[in-house]
């Protein structure tokens, strides 16, 4: 006796994705790219800002240096 496979194991044809299911997934993808997107620029942000205060402080040290050097000078004349 010769056991069928469709008996035993059904063969299951594959249903193609509907409509609704199409777009549920390209939503679900979207807004992974939107929040992925958002928090680079968020990272982006932070760095231009930590960057800036980086400028800012070495600004800071210039210009003590270029006062300090010329209050030398001008004890220098004076003395």
């Amino acid at each position: 006796m010769k056991i069928s496979y469709d008996k035993w194991y059904p063969v299951v044809q594959p249903n193609p994705p509907t409509q609704s299911e199409v777009f549920a997934k390209r939503v679900e993808r979207l807004d992974a790219e939107r929040a992925l997107n958002t928090q680079i620029a968020q990272q982006v942000k932070k760095f231009h800002q930590y960057e800036y205060e980086i400028y800012e402080y070495r600004m800071r040290q210039i210009t003590l240096n270029i006062d300090i050097t010329n209050l030398k000078r001008e004890i220098d004349k004076l003395v």
